[in-house]
């Protein structure tokens, strides 16, 4: 049966671990066997598989060995970071241990940190403050991750991270996406297109359920108004009061931010605070090179934001490290 996933595919595509007698099918293999998806989970419930079956991609694109040693950087919520060590624990059990993936024996000596969502756009603008000559340890910067489970806001001041002024736990667009979505009549098999609607902002979509083509407009409308009520309280309660301090600058990123961007501006341009609000745009060109040239770019508007973070860690700390093999 796993015959069929492998093919002449990706390995991303593809990709499936086998832990002594059991099978576990990863990404776009998985959502094959699958009616639902899994973006209401926490990311530390499946990350050890997910993160096994990344080094097993890395290791057949790049022909690695079938033992190597890995470094990694793992970006967790807030509200996650303390499920690190239960990771840490799991990965490290299947990678020393020895796995097959797609059908081929790994063994990974791995050494892992974790690190709160947001950092790595955090470092990416110390490094675009310091190219000019500025020091970010001299303002308070807020990095607000606008994302599917949940919108974070981190910190900084003087260069530190404070937790008084950083959390997880504001609303994630996905949920309040299926609760507009239900209350407009869309049902599941349409969530699809009602999201392709919304990320293109094109109303007119298939409808599986309605077997032809449809106007989205209105649920379109209300998830986006759902969605944005929900931001806007959660900000005027947890982000507004941080503004106090006039050298405090705002940078929003994550997946969601895209779909609220002119809402967003509007605001902040009404406040006054136009100039100290930054979004992540389309990222690093570094970065955005690398995203056109996956097939997924096309499908996923939104890729270049929601890997802006990971490769800003990526880039901040690979120079940490004493020697890189290449």
């Amino acid at each position: 049966m796993l015959t069929q996933f492998r093919g002449s595919t990706r390995p991303q595509d593809s990709a499936w671990l086998e832990l002594d007698d059991q099978v576990v099918l990863v990404g776009e293999s998985a959502k094959t066997c699958l009616e639902s998806n899994s973006i209401r989970a926490n990311k530390s419930e499946l990350a050890a598989y997910k993160i096994a079956a990344a080094l097993g991609v890395v290791a057949e694109l790049e022909s690695l060995p079938s033992s190597f040693e890995a470094i990694l950087w793992l970006a967790l919520p807030l509200t996650e970071l303390g499920t690190r060590d239960a990771i840490r624990t799991q990965v490290e059990a299947i990678c020393q241990g020895g796995f097959r993936f797609r059908g081929e024996p790994l063994q990974v000596g791995l050494t892992m940190q974790a690190f709160p969502e947001g950092f790595g756009l955090y470092l990416n603008r110390k490094g675009e403050l310091e190219a000019v000559g500025q020091d970010i340890n001299q303002r308070r910067t807020l990095i607000v991750m606008m994302g599917h489970r949940n919108l974070s806001v981190l910190c900084f001041d003087g260069g530190s991270l404070r937790a008084a002024g950083s959390n997880s736990n504001g609303p994630g667009f996905w949920s309040m996406f299926e609760k507009a979505a239900r209350s407009a009549g869309v049902t599941q098999p349409d969530y699809g297109f009602l999201m392709a609607a919304i990320a293109s902002d094109q109303p007119q979509q298939l409808s599986v359920a309605r077997g032809r083509l449809f106007d989205f407009s209105d649920p379109m409308t209300a998830c986006l108004d759902t969605y944005w009520q929900a931001v806007l309280t959660y900000w005027q309660d947890q982000v507004m009061p941080q503004l106090a301090a006039v050298n405090t600058e705002v940078i929003i990123s994550g997946g969601a931010s895209s779909i609220l961007r002119s809402r967003l501006s509007a605001y902040f341009t009404e406040l006054g605070l136009s100039q100290r609000v930054l979004f992540t745009e389309g990222g690093p060109r570094r970065l955005e090179a690398l995203v056109r040239g996956l097939p997924e770019s096309a499908q996923i508007p939104s890729m270049t934001l929601r890997m802006a973070d990971s490769y800003g860690l990526f880039r901040g700390l690979i120079g940490t490290l004493d020697s890189v093999a290449v």
